[in-house]
């Protein structure tokens, strides 16, 4: 049986959830404050638990360093061969897919997993989706080349975007995936009662910070130009993610299938055996077609 939080810790996190609502309710006149405090909290990861296989696996792995832009970035490999990277998602951690690795390593791979900027144990570096991406190119060039990709959630978008810009990769795996920035952000203003204006000016200050457009970021329509064969794993029932968003990821990538599970939400597919063998298989050259449900 699944532990349950602590009733305290349960009343806690409701309590400082109703805080931050009240907050940002009470700047709606004020949008320019509320947007620089919401930009802040956008960008400020959680810290996700490690589980003692996760920490295990990392302990065992080869340590490596990849210094991107001035940050070194925590970086752990297992095996011999073409080389998979492992992308996780935000305020996630290189061990919540370590799942991956003994398959992947018995199948003949390297497996390469990173810790994002400001995620794990990398403390420093920008927690952004050209973040991320810039650690791909990093760890793709130290490597001689990356065969595959695994990505969850975050991840999954920050890798389209490496791939939109150069990371080459046969293959890529995208695990609950988001598909739009904007959906992403339109939840997060939903779950701290933002208001359309102050989301509007924390949209703009991004651009400005990242000199980028907010449409850069969206997975589908770049997805056209993708050579790369695509995975697309979602749970039916993410709360986290609407299936709806790797569904039109698959729709519009030109060599895609969609593989739909049902009760593994949002994290849980990540140590499901079923999925596990689904990625092993299809990264080895497996069946392209999976079923579209289990």
């Amino acid at each position: 049986m699944q532990a349950q939080p602590h009733p305290n810790k349960r009343t806690n996190v409701r309590l400082s959830h109703r805080a931050i609502q009240m907050a940002f309710r009470s700047l709606a006149p004020m949008p320019s404050v509320a947007s620089l405090l919401a930009a802040r909290l956008w960008g400020t990861p959680p810290r996700a638990p490690m589980r003692p296989e996760q920490r295990e696996w990392l302990k065992e792995a080869e340590r490596l360093e990849v210094n991107v832009a001035g940050t070194m970035v925590a970086a752990y490999a297992w095996g011999r061969g073409p080389t998979v990277l492992l992308a996780h998602g935000w305020g996630g951690h290189a061990g919540q897919l370590t799942g991956f690795v003994e398959g992947l390593v018995e199948a003949g791979r390297r497996v390469v997993a990173f810790d994002g900027p400001r995620h794990g144990a990398t403390p420093g570096g920008t927690p952004s989706v050209p973040g991320f991406a810039e650690v791909a190119h990093a760890i793709a060039s130290r490597e001689g080349g990356v065969d595959t990709v695994i990505a969850h959630s975050f991840g999954a978008a920050a890798m389209a975007y490496a791939m939109n810009r150069g990371l080459e990769t046969s293959r890529a795996i995208f695990l609950a995936p988001a598909a739009t920035m904007s959906g992403a952000a339109e939840r997060f203003a939903t779950m701290v009662a933002l208001h359309p204006r102050a989301l509007e000016q924390m949209r703009k200050r991004f651009e400005e910070r990242f000199s980028i457009s907010w449409e850069q970021l969206e997975v589908v329509p770049s997805a056209h130009r993708m050579r790369a064969r695509l995975l697309v794993i979602h749970d039916e029932g993410d709360r986290e993610i609407p299936h709806a968003e790797g569904e039109a990821i698959a729709a519009a990538w030109p060599s895609a299938s969609l593989f739909t599970t049902e009760g593994l939400g949002h994290h849980r597919l990540l140590r499901d055996p079923t999925v596990v063998r689904r990625a092993v298989e299809f990264t080895v050259g497996g069946p392209a077609e999976p079923p579209l449900t289990r």
